[in-house]
């Protein structure tokens, strides 16, 4: 007789004692997953090696647990995973799959892309087996990788185990994080700046971290918000690349914190992909996730010749979402999760509600609610989408239910589940009613009438610019549209470049030859609500000789293209009369770092250059002081 008949036969006479004399199971609908340890318990850590074997005959196909195993057939190594669930009985567990020898191997389970990592989600708490199945939907609708699922039975040596969640694991690949690979030899250039995959949460043994230089949302909080290599992993990375990412996050989170996060030019919108960051919102304060922004919160970057701005995502770990947790008003369909004070171990970093702040960022995120509230975010196609689930998981959700019984028992309380219902279509109702309150409420706080400018990216190295004249761009090259935005003005960092709006043409004057940095803005009321992309003026020859023998009007001081800049940058400066100038170099608490000059000048126009070599990346304030005239401009150093 083959050990598989012998398995069959004793996973048969084991469903007849006491634990599942209600449970029986021969077939399903759905996948069926089987797991032998042969005898080992499975710990929290480290994996063991056990067998899997996968049933999947395809769609429309009953799978028998007689069948072959046709869609795995070999070593796991496996470990029970997570942190407040492990509290429970049915757990979840990390399976990385394996070769004969032991070693991990990369393949295809249930259709996803290969890979060796994986995850079965036991479901325990969200008793509709939806949250997280509906939350990284809506994520991959939205067009930002999140985790693929199946749902699957599990048989666990010989025992019947349960409905369960497939899911991939967070991980760097094409199908997946698609960012670039690294190695331990990539510590300089451009090969230093990416990739890497972030996460905001807990630490635990064996991470690589760093604590945030920052509090979080309400400093009272009984730890601090701490940063933790994903990727590459622990074992992996290497110090130069620690510091690198380190050192980045830490100059966005310098910029969010000081009181110029909302400049065009010295604030945050050149260090993160935005309109990541708006999807990632979306998300959290649609679903209400109780962990949003401080657990399981995800962050990655890409290298600098990829794109290279820090991005939010992939949304990971829903399960206490939609209303479900009876804690810091988690059930109610009501407020912003990006403002919560969290009583517990764990708040928000604080740039999660300054970015609420920002009229840019609000916008944005009105505008995308605005676009994708009547479709992927509609209560009609959430419903049909949970309808589908339901009719697929109804005969395995009887089983799991019969097996784990005390999830309907209204007097059993099951941790954090704000109600105690007594069957499966209360839940879900609970959970239909809460989206669709949860709907209302964001139509009333995310406007309507919100503001937005598409802003459109002209090659400006085509134009001719001569020195001393201007030169008349149409605002149509820059701007397709335009919401609720009154006034667009356009601006730049250098005294020797001055672009001028009038009607319906940008008049741009160049003095000098140069490189220079322009930036557009769209106003409503007071309020900058549009921020544009870079616009790069670069001036290399002209028709007309600069004198820069001719006497300057007044004092000025300008920091030149780049910023930020790294690790150097020219500053100008023009003196309208004989003057003794002092120039300094301070950090954004007001620490002197350097004199640059000390001297008299005559009336001119001045360069000098600044050396950031041996600063950490964040904000400086270059002075200049000549009698009583004072000026400063604002520097941002990113390495």
């Amino acid at each position: 007789m083959s050990y598989r008949i012998i398995f069959v036969l004793l996973f048969l006479i084991f469903n007849s004692n006491k634990d599942f004399s209600q449970v029986t199971f021969t077939s399903s609908n759905l996948p069926i997953i089987v797991i032998n340890t042969h005898g080992q318990t499975i710990p929290d850590e480290p994996k063991i090696t056990a067998d899997m074997g996968i049933i999947d005959n395809g769609p429309g196909q009953r799978n028998n647990l007689t069948d072959p195993f046709n869609a795995y057939n070999s070593k796991i190594g496996i470990e029970i995973r997570g942190h407040s669930s492990q509290m429970f009985e049915k757990k979840q567990y990390g399976i990385e799959t394996r070769d004969s020898l032991g070693n991990d191997i990369k393949v295809s389970l249930l259709g996803f892309p290969e890979e060796s990592d994986w995850v079965l989600n036991s479901s325990y708490i969200d008793k509709t087996f939806m949250r997280n199945v509906i939350t990284y939907k809506l994520s991959n609708d939205l067009g930002r990788y999140a985790s693929r699922t199946r749902y699957c039975e599990v048989v666990i040596n010989g025992n019947y185990f349960g409905l369960c969640i497939l899911q991939e694991k967070i991980k760097r690949d094409k199908n997946r994080v698609n960012i670039k690979k690294m190695s331990t030899t990539d510590i300089t250039g451009d090969a230093v700046t990416g990739g890497y995959i972030i996460k905001i949460d807990r630490v635990d043994p064996g991470d690589k971290y760093w604590t945030s230089a920052y509090p979080a949302v309400y400093q009272s909080t009984k730890a601090p918000v701490t940063y933790i290599h994903e990727y590459p992993k622990a074992a992996d990375i290497v110090s130069a690349q620690q510091n690198y990412i380190k050192n980045y996050i830490n100059t966005f989170e310098t910029i969010m914190y000081s009181a110029f996060y909302r400049d065009p030019f010295a604030g945050y919108y050149n260090l993160i992909d935005v309109d990541s960051f708006v999807d990632y919102y979306l998300i959290n304060e649609f679903t209400k996730n109780t962990d949003a922004y401080r657990l399981s919160a995800f962050l990655y970057k890409n290298r600098d010749s990829e794109g290279g701005k820090l991005m939010m995502g992939p949304v990971w770990d829903y399960d206490i979402c939609f209303g479900l947790a009876d804690y810091d008003d988690g059930f109610n369909p009501a407020g912003w999760q990006a403002y919560k004070h969290y009583d517990g171990l764990w708040s928000s970093p604080f740039w999660t509600t300054n970015l609420m702040i920002d009229p840019v960022f609000k916008n944005k995120l009105a505008k995308r609610w605005n676009e994708v509230k009547n479709n992927t975010f509609s209560i009609s196609s959430l419903t049909n989408f949970m309808e589908e689930n339901i009719l697929l998981t109804a005969e395995a959700r009887e089983r799991n239910f019969a097996k784990w019984k005390d999830l309907f028992n209204p007097a059993v309380y099951t941790w954090p589940n704000k109600n105690r219902f007594s069957n499966y279509e209360d839940e879900v109702n609970y959970l239909k009613t809460w989206i669709s309150q949860r709907t209302a409420w964001l139509n009333n706080n995310l406007q309507s009438d919100y503001s937005d400018v598409e802003w459109l990216t002209p090659d400006l190295s085509k134009i001719n610019f001569e020195i001393g004249k201007a030169t008349k761009i149409p605002l149509a090259n820059f701007v397709k549209s335009k919401t609720n935005v009154p006034l667009i003005n356009f601006q730049t960092l250098d005294i020797d470049c001055k672009p001028e709006l009038i009607g319906d043409t940008l008049w741009i004057t160049v003095q000098k030859p140069g490189n220079y940095l322009m930036k557009g803005t769209g106003q409503r009321e007071s309020d900058i609500v549009s921020v544009s992309p870079d616009y790069k003026i670069n001036v290399v020859s002209t028709s007309v000789d600069y004198n820069n023998s001719q006497i300057p009007l007044s004092f000025e001081l300008f920091q030149n293209y780049p910023n930020p800049f790294n690790p150097t940058t020219t500053i100008s400066f023009s003196v309208p009369r004989k003057s003794h100038i002092i120039i300094k170099v301070f950090d954004i608490v007001g620490r002197e770092v350097v004199t640059l000059i000390n001297e008299e000048r005559l009336p001119g126009y001045y360069n000098i250059n600044f050396d950031g070599s041996n600063l950490p990346s964040g904000i400086y304030f270059c002075s200049i002081l000549a009698g009583s005239d004072t000026r400063a401009k604002k520097m941002v150093l990113l390495k």
